[in-house]
Order: structure tokens, then sequence, then C-alpha cells
């Protein structure tokens, strides 16, 4: 991947400028170089993942004879989410075209979609395993032991997959993945339960959302998490950090946990961070995972809170997650006319994986 030492030219340097600007940014076109758009081909490859599966689908395609430039698109798989706002973050969607060389190799990875399990509130719910890709997405598992007796257990999303395209051992594009979705778990007894919590997925390099609640009851009784940052320039996303949680002075706080999200890994084929967990003696959740990408996409925080009322016998809690940071992505300076932005792809409900794909016009 790297080339001998050249001296720099005036046109070299104003052409390595415009393509380092950093891929994280949503919705700006980055051209690569200073040239004049070209006009993509009408003929089509279109390669895609089975929304079934978190497994990766890789091949490879050959440059006709006679095709000397082709365009591209490649997009991220998006994160897990849910249909109660707590969505998975968008793919990132790079655009470009390039020069080839007819019977030039080019082998594709396309990340598959992160998911939040359709099953929740029972005492071992299934885990959300991230997207596959050339960068994988956090996964999202349920530790049983960490949860003791909690009655009401649930899993916020995991991440999506990274797409990419590679050239022998020149990497050319790499496309991020969604960070997963949050969610939250709640019980109460004998007394009113906490509001819902909702934190979206971080999109396209960006950082996943936090989220708070408070008790109906007492207001001032409060709990936050916060989402993990996204991958950048091949660096990982940090976890988010440790929540907070305050306890009005009508109530008794029983349990207060509150833990920071795990970094993603760092390079191409980064990965997005795992979820954390947190539980009390009757609910329990796990935060959401990262997207892959360059630099793979931090982990959400995760928050329990549990009170009692002083004037009954009425206790309620909540075990929530922040959302996953999406994974970093890449532009080759080989990659001219180049966009960069957010892709329609992250789950809006449980269940459902919405992968990546790749599209090469010749």
């Amino acid at each position: 991947m790297t080339t001998p030492h050249q001296p720099i030219s005036r046109r070299r340097l104003a052409r390595t400028a415009a393509w380092a600007v950093p891929a994280a940014a949503v919705a700006v076109s980055a051209p690569a170089v200073a040239a004049s758009p070209f006009q993509c081909p009408s003929r089509t490859f279109t390669a895609t993942s089975p929304r079934s599966g978190s497994d990766p689908t890789t091949g490879t395609w050959r440059v006709p004879a006679g095709v000397t430039r082709i365009c591209v698109t490649v997009v991220g798989g998006g994160g897990g989410g849910a249909a109660n706002g707590s969505t998975g973050g968008a793919g990132t969607r790079i655009t470009g075209d390039l020069a080839v060389t007819p019977g030039e190799v080019l082998s594709w990875t396309v990340g598959a979609g992160g998911v939040r399990p359709t099953t929740t509130g029972v005492r071992v719910p299934p885990n959300a395993t991230g997207g596959g890709g050339y960068g994988k997405g956090g996964d999202v598992i349920f530790s049983a032991e960490s949860a003791g007796e909690a009655t009401n257990n649930n899993v916020s999303g995991s991440g999506g997959g990274s797409s990419a395209i590679v050239i022998g051992t020149e990497v050319l594009v790499v496309a991020g993945g969604g960070g997963g979705g949050g969610g939250s778990a709640l019980t109460s007894s004998g007394y009113p339960q906490f509001s819902g919590a909702v934190a979206v997925g971080g999109s396209a390099g960006a950082n996943g959302g936090g989220s708070a609640t408070s008790h109906p009851s007492v207001p001032s009784t409060t709990a936050t998490t916060n989402g993990g940052h996204g991958g950048s320039g091949g660096s990982a996303g940090s976890g988010g950090p440790a929540g907070t949680t305050t306890v009005g002075s009508s109530q008794t706080q029983l349990s207060s946990v509150r833990t920071a999200g795990v970094a993603g890994t760092a390079g191409f084929t980064g990965a997005g961070a795992d979820g954390v967990q947190t539980a009390s003696a009757t609910t329990s959740h796990v935060s959401a995972g990262g997207g892959g990408g360059y630099g793979g996409g931090g982990s959400g925080s995760c928050t329990t809170l549990r009170v009692r009322d002083n004037g009954s016998t009425g206790t309620a809690s909540i075990s929530f997650g922040g959302a996953g940071g999406a994974g970093g992505s890449y532009r080759s300076p080989r990659l001219n006319n180049s966009t960069v932005s957010a892709a329609a792809n992250g789950a809006a409900e449980a269940g459902t994986r919405r992968p990546g794909s790749i599209t090469i016009n010749f």
C-alpha cells in the first residue's frame, strides 16, 4: 500500500489535499481531485448481503476488456434498532470514479447489518450478533450471571459491518457501518415506572446518541447514558462515558450502576465495540455495539437505577443503554469526484438487518 517517495508538485499537492477531507462528514461532497465529473456507464455489477444473517458477502470482479474507468458506490451495513425511536445508525455511502486496467481484479466485501432481538423482557434474551464485514460490527451479548435474578432483561442493537473494495493489497474504499440503537428494561411494583429512554445509533462516522430518563412521581430522580464515539481516520471510537444518577429526597436508592462503554479497534478492518451490561435485582440491559470500519465505533455506556418510595413499599427500576458510534470510512487518492453521505439503512424495527451494498458501473 506504500509507494516510493516522489517530489511533490503543485498539481499533486492540490490533488492530495482535496481527497484528505475526513470521510466521517455526513452528506458532504468531498471531490478527490479537481476534475470534470465522469459520466458513469450504464452497465452495472451489484453485490449485496442477505438480511437474514450476520455473515458478510465477499467476492471478486474482473475489469472487462475495453474498460478503463469505472464508477463505484459502496454502502456500509446499518446498525440494529427498534420501532420505539431507538433506531440503528445508517452506514456510510461513498461514491466516486477511478481509472482501471482491463483484467484487473477487484476484491469486495459487503457488510451485514446489525440487529436488535425481537424477544425481550425474559430471563435470558437472545444475543444480538454484530454484522460481519471488512470490519465487524460490535456484538450485544447478554450475561445471565451478571443479571442475577433480574426479571426484565433487554438488549440494545448491534453494530453494522463495513463494506470495502480492495485491489491486491491496496485498499480503495471502506464504508463504515452504523452504530446500534439503544434501549431499556423497566419494572415496577406498586409504583409508577420510569419513563422509557431512546438513543439513536451513530450514522456515517458520527457518535451514537445518549439517553435520559426521570421518574414521573419525583422528577428530580434522573438517570443518563452516553453514546459511543464514531471511528475516524483509522482510529477507533472511544466508548461512551459512564452516565449519571440522582435520587430525589422522597425516594431511597436501592441500587445504582453506571458502566462506561468500550472502544472499538483501529485500522482498515476496525471492529465495532461490544455493548456493556448493568443490572439491578429486577432489571438488566446491554448497551449498543459500535459499527465496523476504518476505525471501529465505540459502544454506548449503560446505567441501572432502582428506587423505593419512602412513603410506601413501592419500587421502580430501569436499566438502559446508550447507542453505538459508527465506524469510520476511507477513500483512496485514486477515487475521483467522491462524495460521502449517510445511507438510509439504519434498522427501525427489531429483528431486521439492513445490510450494505456495492455497485460498479462500467
